[in-house]
């Protein structure tokens, strides 16, 4: 008699492709059902299949692993442990910081502020003379050096100054001084820090769009994966005032089942609503109202107790539809994925991430996909 397959979990494709190898490790042979879609069927989800001989053996080993991850989950219940604050020393510089030892406060995390500053090289020097001036650049490059470091340390005087004004100077704040390139130096401090997230501050409205497409944030989010959550000019920190709403706009991505554990890792402290949105272009909604269903399950499987609620966005401007969403729904915070494109794409036809950096008048959570 021919040995029957049997159901032993259904999940969306990422997890079950990590549950498939993790068995296989162990000597179990499986099979994926619906794996020929992107996420697996809405509806049902991608089926982990093994032999019936095998079940108990599965079973027995899948236990063991999620008690592991509890024990380890009980360790280290917050992913994030630090916090990576570029700043020019500029107003909304200052803001960002405020919302960093916020987010501190709550996480019982660490804040690193890092400051760049740029020396330029003069590298068309004839040779005949380039030992005359070379004593002058190192009186040059060593005057900046002693400046930037001069109002880093005031800079961060001031904070923690404003953080025990906020009862919040028990938060750990350090500070790190690099020369370079901006996105550069910040990519690279978050290779060596590994913080949890960086905060950055952004100008707002009235940007150029030459401004818009050099953002130092929109290139941070091409060299980093870290989440990025960027701070409005005009977004004032309000201590009295708590995270109560976030809206997350999803394209049904398996990038979004990375992205939403780490969205709720980072507000577990703030009890919120989280608004799902997806800009729909179709006219059966069907299709879209399934998938959305798919994620929505996908939050509280993450956050049991999580509020979610989901809206299709139908405007031809996405731009104004969020803007229209922010202020009717009393959103706190916006997070999305950003997704990669092409050079010529870039600059032509800006995407919705790299318009919000700049227009949004609330915090703007971006995550890499």
């Amino acid at each position: 008699m021919e040995e029957q397959l049997v159901t032993i979990a259904t999940d969306h494709y990422t997890s079950a492709e990590v549950l498939k190898a993790r068995l296989e490790d162990a000597g179990i042979k499986c099979y994926l059902k619906n794996a020929h879609l992107i996420q697996g069927d809405p509806a049902e989800g991608v089926k982990i299949q093994i032999m019936e001989s095998d079940v108990e053996k599965a079973l027995r080993l899948m236990n063991e692993w999620k008690t592991a991850r509890e024990k380890a989950k009980q360790k280290n219940p917050k992913d994030i442990r630090r916090i990576l604050v570029p700043v020019d020393f500029s107003d909304y510089s200052k803001n960002a910081c405020l919302y960093a030892l916020n987010l501190a406060q709550k996480l019982k995390a660490d804040i690193k502020i890092l400051h760049v500053y740029y020396a330029p090289i003069v590298d068309l020097v004839p040779i005949t003379d380039a030992y005359s001036i070379q004593v002058d650049m190192d009186i040059n490059l060593r005057e900046m050096e002693s400046n930037a470091r001069k109002n880093l340390l005031a800079f961060v005087d001031e904070i923690r100054k404003v953080a025990a004004k906020h009862k919040m100077n028990h938060v750990k704040v350090g500070y790190s001084l690099r020369e370079g390139i901006t996105e550069d130096e910040i990519s690279r401090m978050a290779r060596d820090y590994k913080p949890g997230i960086i905060v950055l501050g952004t100008k707002g409205k009235g940007e150029k769009q030459s401004d818009i497409i050099g953002s130092v944030v929109y290139r941070v989010l091409d060299r980093t994966r870290v989440p990025v959550l960027a701070i409005p000019e005009h977004s004032a920190y309000d201590a009295s005032k708590e995270v109560k709403n976030i809206a997350y706009a999803t394209e049904f991505d398996d990038s979004d089942f990375v992205a939403i554990r780490r969205l709720l890792s980072i507000v577990s402290e703030f009890h919120v609503k989280v608004h799902c949105i997806h800009f729909s272009k179709n006219a059966d909604k069907t299709w879209d109202e399934m998938k959305m269903d798919n994620v929505k399950d996908y939050f509280r499987k993450v956050h049991k107790g999580i509020e979610v609620k989901c809206h299709l966005l139908e405007g031809e401007d996405d731009l104004k539809e969020v803007e229209s969403f922010v202020e009717k729904h009393n959103i706190d915070l916006f997070s999305m994925v950003n997704r990669k494109r092409g050079l010529l794409a870039r600059l032509f036809n800006p995407g919705i991430t790299r318009k919000l950096i700049y227009q949004s008048t609330i915090p703007l959570l971006i995550f890499r996909a």
